[in-house]
């Protein structure tokens, strides 16, 4: 025995041992590895084994044999169907941010009346519960005592024992209103209490083994003498009972608020679940073994009454102080585990419902942070206290085997409603709420009524089953309770008209489902504006915290204009606000500050936002929804690598797809257009396709555009998509500008072909003439002695000699590039090649002049075509011209370098180039002179012309430093040898 107060200050001093572990896990102080390990988060959903796991489930095996491992397979049995139930909750939980029973039920049916209602019947369901945890912690100190027969010490016991559970609950779960976090140091502090609660409970059960019975072989002795005690056991367990008790413990499983909100609100990673699946239902089995032991040594030492209390009967036999003080610790460990996370839970259901649906704040300046903190904090009290207050008015101590079946039987009445959030598309909020009035008015009535000294209703005694003594009714008041919500829940939701934002909400919460929401527009223009409005509802400080961190998680900026990015800021503010406020305050002041605009973009789906949500949910599609998310991927990516430019546009002109050629094409990349409407385009782009989208052609050809002072024709097409239900425009865009180019480079050699021609019928038509009137010059001058004449006649026939070089010239240009491939190598003197490119050069009076100086020895020849080396020289001289300045001097210098290859110089005085482009000068259609003025075809043509002859060309540059650094073209070729003679030249 103890003294009162020594119990109530070793509960003191546990409860402040138990925060310390909290506050060193949420300060940090506790290594990393042990708060985030998996098994702690499973130690911590020992919360489910409350109170009664640990008193009262003695008195449970004794009334129903094996039964009582239903309590323990309830869980077990849930976890069994974690990939088909817990997982998909989970899922939707954490999506939206829904961390209590009310806020997923209210979300799924959107009516604040949902979530009202769950959080008032869930509270009454869990009283029963909560006065069974003070019950246990008053009756085990009244037992341990020597006052124990003093019934009046036992309500001053328990109200210590609220106050002080008070106090630890509000220092656990009210420090911070955290919606992303998890309270990791009640976590790690739940954790620490099942492995007391086990340790105590493991510890009892071998005391009472060794201690009563002397061993496992004496307890079978004596088992063997008792004859119908198992017979009893397993008898017990066949009856309708035993298959009752497992529904609702399944039920307890995902339907009381403390489990509910250990599996989802404290849980971020879905891993730990599939940890949970099998470490839980290990620890309930450790939990389970010492049960029946114990039921049995208490029947032993003369204990004929309420199985309920065996572990305290055990202790005054034995009369241990250690053992007795470690049991205590072990209840007190089990209770207030239970206490605190069911009081959170309901203390936040109660916050999001009731009060800030009937009184939120006001005025601006009211810091919300703090309003809604100090509101939890008198809510949390507020919940023990009416635990306590129920605890003093049941009128006679019930067995804990009662209190449990009326708590659990009434949180059950919230199975059908959870089932259909997944299961049930056509389930609609009042179908909800006439099942759950009907199931909860008949378990008030059955149930809870009985037990608080109310004679049960004659309706209720007149329902079928519903017969023999108040302990005997609860299996078919349950059964009958259940039945009707269902019932009401199936007929009514069928004779009713389910709402489009119901069904919206219902393909969301579906299995294997996504939510394919309506593209539409907002009421403003940028995402500044929208922190304003914010602040209209919530306050500045509110406004920038919540309106901060949903940018920070979407990775946009405050300066987004895109329609999709704001409606998606939008989304995720409202996803934040529920963790906050609950998903009907949120929806309401989302829908208050940032009102959507009526109608404007149609019925389309928001394709960019389903495409969002696919690649996350990519790893939980399986069977034919994994086959279409893969097809959609195939044609998504043959979309993307086309070479062809295509791209979506919504009725409202939003843009849905930018593929990458387009990207190529633009310079704009996907990324940052996407989602935005036409109006975000460059001024150019957006003309083009807003003249083209109200054009009533479908195909445009050769549309021209400036793009980087270069001129690029495009072909369009566009076509209306073929979907149901989707205004959609798809238009192609074909960049043919290389085409263009080829098309006109092959115009202008056409027409420098005809021309070639025409120079070579002139200077045929011109020679005829001239040689006439060199003859006649030259006759001149034998017929007279006249100085004047003869001085005239001489300088007629240099004239004409001067004509038929210009004029040979003409002709061997006009030749070049039509000799035949096989046409055989010759011999070129490279002076005279060059000299006769320069002459033609130098008759274009319109270029800049500059000082071409031909270095090369006239005995320089090379094995090649006369007719394509000037082809060659013309086109580097006339580069080398146009990149120098006015004046400037342009050397070609050339040298043999051994026995077989000459060696040719080109050196300009222009500016260089560039040594990123130094590699692409000689492919087609490249070049760096202005639009109009290079075709990019002239460097091809004579690297060509040079590798046909055995030859190799390069450049380098810059040259020289200074202003004008230049650059130098090398040209290597075979030299030639004197044709008969084998003479090298």
């Amino acid at each position: 025995m103890f003294d009162v107060n020594v119990l109530l200050l070793a509960a003191l001093a546990y409860l402040l041992a138990l925060f310390a572990i909290a506050y060193a896990g949420e300060r940090g102080l506790l290594p990393r590895s042990l708060t985030q390990h998996p098994i702690v988060y499973v130690l911590s959903l020992g919360v489910y084994a409350s109170a009664f796991a640990f008193y009262g489930v003695t008195g449970l095996a004794q009334s129903y044999g094996l039964g009582y491992l239903n309590y323990y397979l309830g869980l077990s049995a849930a976890l069994f169907l974690l990939p088909v139930i817990i997982a998909p909750l989970h899922h939707i939980c954490k999506t939206y941010q829904l961390n209590s029973l009310a806020d997923l039920l209210s979300f799924r049916f959107r009516s604040q009346w949902v979530g009202s209602l769950t959080t008032a019947f869930c509270s009454i369901a869990m009283w029963p519960l909560l006065a069974m945890q003070i019950q246990t912690v008053s009756d085990a100190i009244a037992m341990l005592t020597p006052e124990n027969g003093q019934n009046s010490m036992r309500p001053v016991s328990a109200l210590l024992f609220c106050l002080i559970i008070s106090l630890f609950t509000i220092l656990f779960g009210s420090r911070n209103l955290s919606s992303r976090d998890t309270h990791r140091g009640l976590v790690t502090a739940l954790a620490f209490e099942s492995l007391i609660k086990l340790i105590a409970f493991l510890v009892l059960g071998a005391a009472a083994v060794l201690g009563i019975f002397g061993g496992w072989d004496d307890m079978q002795n004596w088992l063997n003498t008792q004859g119908g005690v198992i017979q009893q056991l397993q008898q017990s367990s066949k009856d309708d009972y035993s298959r009752m008790m497992l529904v609702l413990f399944f039920a307890a499983a995902l339907c009381m608020p403390h489990v509910f909100h250990m599996l989802f609100a404290e849980n971020p990673s879905r891993k730990k679940l599939f940890t949970a699946s099998w470490g839980l239902p290990l620890y309930l089995l450790l939990l389970s073994l010492p049960v029946l032991p114990m039921l049995w040594a208490s029947q032993a030492i003369g204990n004929d009454g309420s199985g309920d209390y065996a572990a305290l009967a055990l202790l005054q036999y034995f009369n241990d102080p250690a053992l007795s003080l470690l049991v205590f610790i072990g209840g007190i460990s089990a209770a207030s585990g239970a206490i605190i996370v069911a009081t959170l839970a309901i203390a936040s259901m109660s916050l999001n419902h009731i009060i800030l649906p009937l009184h939120s704040p006001r005025r601006k300046d009211i810091d919300i942070y703090s309003w809604l903190l100090w509101t939890r904090k008198i809510l949390i009290f507020a919940t023990i206290l009416l635990g306590y207050l129920l605890y003093i008015l049941i009128p006679e101590r019930h067995t804990l085997s009662a209190l449990a079946v009326i708590a659990v039987a009434g949180c059950a009445q919230f199975l059908p409603g959870l089932l259909a959030v997944m299961y049930w598309p056509d389930a609609n909020r009042k179908g909800f709420i006439g099942g759950l009035l009907a199931g909860f008015a008949l378990w008030v009535c059955g149930l809870l009524a009985p037990a608080l000294g109310i004679d049960t209703p004659a309706f209720i005694l007149a329902l079928p089953g519903v017969e023999g003594s108040q302990s005997e009714r609860w299996l078919a008041i349950s059964t009958l309770s259940l039945g009707a919500n269902m019932l009401v829940l199936i007929v009514v939701s069928l004779l009713t008209e389910t709402s489009k934002e119901e069904r919206s909400t219902a393909e969301a919460c579906a299995l294997d489902d996504l939510n394919r929401p309506g593209r539409q527009a907002l009421n403003l223009s940028s995402a500044r504006e929208m922190r304003s409005r914010l602040a209209e509802i919530l306050g500045r400080a509110a406004a920038d915290k919540e309106f901060n961190r949903a940018l920070t998680e979407l990775q946009l900026d405050d300066d987004e204009t895109r329609p999709y990015a704001l409606r998606r800021i939008r989304d995720r503010i409202e996803v934040n606000l529920s963790a906050l406020l609950g998903p009907s305050i949120a929806r309401r002041v989302i829908d208050r500050s940032l009102p959507y605009a009526a109608s404007l973009m149609g019925e389309g789906e928001d394709i960019n936002y389903i495409e969002d949500r696919l690649e996350h949910y990519q790893t939980h599609l399986t069977g034919l929804a994994a086959d279409l998310d893969g097809l959609r991927r195939y044609h998504r990516q043959t979309l993307e690598n086309l070479p062809t430019g295509v791209c979506a546009l919504a009725s409202d002109r939003e843009i849905l797809l930018w593929n990458k050629s387009m990207t190529a094409i633009t310079g704009i990349p996907g990324s940052a257009i996407i989602g935005s409407s036409t109006d975000g385009l460059p001024p150019m782009w957006r003309r083009l396709l807003d003249d083209f989208i109200r054009s009533e052609d479908e195909h445009w050809s050769k549309a021209g555009i400036e793009l980087e002072a270069q001129h690029h024709w495009l072909n369009l097409h566009k076509t209306a998509s073929q979907m149901p239900g989707r205004d959609e425009l798809i238009i192609v865009v074909e960049d043919i500008t290389e085409t263009q180019l080829l098309e006109k480079e092959l115009a202008h050699q056409e027409r420098l072909a005809s021309i070639g021609r025409l120079a070579a019928g002139v200077a045929h038509e011109i020679g005829n003439p001239v040689t006439g009137i060199a003859s006649l010059a030259q006759n001149l001058r034998y017929e007279t002695d006249d100085p004047f004449l003869l001085e005239s006649a001489e300088q007629i026939v240099k004239q004409t000699q001067r004509i038929t070089s210009i004029v040979q010239s003409l002709v061997n240009f006009a030749h070049s590039g039509r000799e035949e491939p096989t046409r055989a190598k010759e011999a070129v003197c490279i002076k005279q090649c060059i000299d006769e490119a320069i002459a033609l050069l130098q008759l274009d009076r319109e270029a800049d002049q500059v000082i071409f100086l031909n270095h090369s020895p006239a005995e320089l020849f090379v094995a090649g075509d006369q007719q394509r080396l000037m082809q060659v020289f013309i086109n580097l001289l006339t580069n080398a011209r146009d990149a120098s300045p006015p004046g400037a001097s342009i050397r070609i210098e050339g040298a043999p370098i051994d026995e077989q290859r000459a060696h040719i110089r080109v050196i300009d005085q222009g500016s260089g180039i560039d040594q990123n482009l130094i590699e692409q000068i000689f492919e087609p259609f490249f070049t760096t002179k202005e639009p109009g003025k290079g075709t990019g075809l002239g460097l091809a043509l004579v690297y060509r012309i040079i590798d046909d002859l055995g030859g190799d060309i390069s450049v380098e540059s810059p040259v020289d430093a200074g202003p004008h650094p230049g650059s130098c073209f090398h040209i290597h070729l075979p030299l030639a040898c004197q044709i008969g003679t084998g003479q090298q030249h």
